[in-house]
């Protein structure tokens, strides 16, 4: 039986377990709707026979071993029921639906956005980040009538995964952070990129929503010509919607805030860097479209707080650490040391390779190496992993692996007023706090 055949039977097993719904046996409690995913390192089917244990009052499975078996509901792909679930299920639920793509600052952008909805209403907001193509599914599955906006964060690593993300909302607003160099190892180039983030203005025309639009992104001000219902924000151009300039780019961020040429007032912001002040626009723009008083909403997105190694500050004795271990791509990597290099005072620069970047890797890794030149970083910047060292055979301060830093930090002490940490998640720079600890 095809999907469309059985996704409404789905449906009224899910409204009847109270919206319950389980991927992860371990977690499953009776009554759920437990659907059997299959994984590059594990089957779900696997799990069917123990959900039924369990008390699951539905099980999704879709291995031909159970095409005939009258206890489970069979699919054709399982990944694919559950995704055209959550379009259903989002389509029943009355929540006003954001839409955040891009390259760099979604996750930041979304968590800006939902602490300022929050002051108005119940607010839905994607879980970490749950951006892909079963995390999305589960967060619009998490939507409650209750729920008057809900904001949902879209990831992509290959080309096509966006297309299928945005079909599954009827998007009320769209936005579009930035485009930059990410996974480039599955896109290949910063054309194909745009090309995929621009599925996201494409369900805007779609729907007849409403496009959130930085001009300073030059991807993305092409891309508007096409969109007829637009809010538009810069730090470059002050005749956009919305206006910021900045003053200070860190430890805090400070700026003025403009709406339509007009001064709402200073503020002063925990999300450090100026690339940041990106995700406090697009969430007062937001706000905007709700009607929100631009103050309010502006204070309200000053008092999000960095956590999780996103641009987070810790000071350990005498240094603070700007920790952003996260994530790493050629693009936030760039716009981060230049907002750091601002500072005054003694920096040290600890910077871990960036994933992803396929045959691109040598080029991206050394261009950041020589943007640290160009600012006179380089004696106190210190690589970390295989894609730096190889990259960068003349610097001193190379290491493969964080263990070997860590080794040489503990005979050769750094003192610094601050110190920036960042790189790909795989390379745990987070661990350069180890060496602090122990000053």
């Amino acid at each position: 039986m095809m999907i469309s055949g059985v996704i409404d039977a789905i449906y009224g097993h899910f409204v009847a377990s109270q919206y319950q719904i389980c991927t992860d046996s371990r977690a499953l409690k009776s009554g759920d709707v437990f659907f059997c995913i299959r994984g590059e390192k594990f089957d779900g089917n696997a799990f069917a026979e123990e959900a039924l244990k369990l008390g699951a009052r539905a099980v999704i499975v879709d291995h031909e071993t159970f095409q005939n078996d009258p206890r489970f509901i069979w699919v054709e792909d399982t990944t694919l029921a559950i995704q055209q679930l959550a379009k259903k299920h989002a389509k029943e639920m009355p929540a006003t639906k954001i839409m955040v793509g891009g390259s760099n600052g979604k996750t930041t952008t979304k968590e800006v956005t939902r602490t300022i909805l929050e002051g108005v209403a119940a607010t839905l907001a994607t879980p970490g980040n749950w951006n892909n193509h079963i995390g999305v599914p589960l967060t619009l599955l998490s939507l409650r009538p209750e729920h008057r906006y809900a904001v949902v964060e879209m990831g992509t690593n290959h080309p096509g995964e966006m297309g299928v993300l945005c079909d599954l909302i009827h998007t009320d607003i769209g936005l579009i952070t930035n485009i930059g160099k990410e996974h480039l190892e599955g896109f290949g180039s910063i054309e194909a990129i745009a090309k995929e983030e621009s599925e996201v203005f494409a369900s805007v025309i779609k729907h007849n929503a409403l496009a959130i639009v930085n001009l300073d992104d030059p991807w993305l001000a092409s891309m508007s010509k096409r969109l007829s219902k637009t809010i538009t924000l810069s730090l470059e151009n002050p005749a956009a919607n919305l206006y910021a300039c900045v003053k200070q780019e860190m430890p805090e961020l400070a700026f003025e805030f403009f709406v339509n040429g007009i001064s709402q007032g200073q503020y002063t912001s925990p999300l450090s860097g100026k690339y940041n002040a990106y995700n406090l626009l697009f969430g007062a723009a937001v706000a905007q479209t709700i009607g929100m008083e631009p103050r309010q909403a502006m204070d309200l997105a000053c008092t999000y707080k960095p956590t999780n190694n996103r641009s987070e500050w810790k000071t350990i004795g005498n240094t603070q650490l700007f920790l952003d271990a996260y994530n790493a791509n050629p693009s936030s990597m760039s716009a981060a040391i230049q907002s750091f290099a601002t500072i005054s005072g003694s920096k040290s620069f600890f910077l871990g390779d960036m994933l992803e970047l396929g045959e691109h890797a040598h080029d991206e890794h050394k261009a950041i190496f020589n943007l640290c030149r160009e600012l006179n970083l380089q004696k106190s910047t210190y690589l970390v992993g295989p894609e730096f060292c190889a990259a960068c055979p003349e610097h001193p301060y190379r290491f493969e692996t964080m263990e070997s830093l860590l080794a040489w930090l503990d005979t050769h002490p750094i003192d610094t007023k601050y110190a920036f940490i960042k790189g790909s998640r795989g390379i745990k720079m987070e661990r350069v706090q180890e060496h602090f600890m122990q000053a």
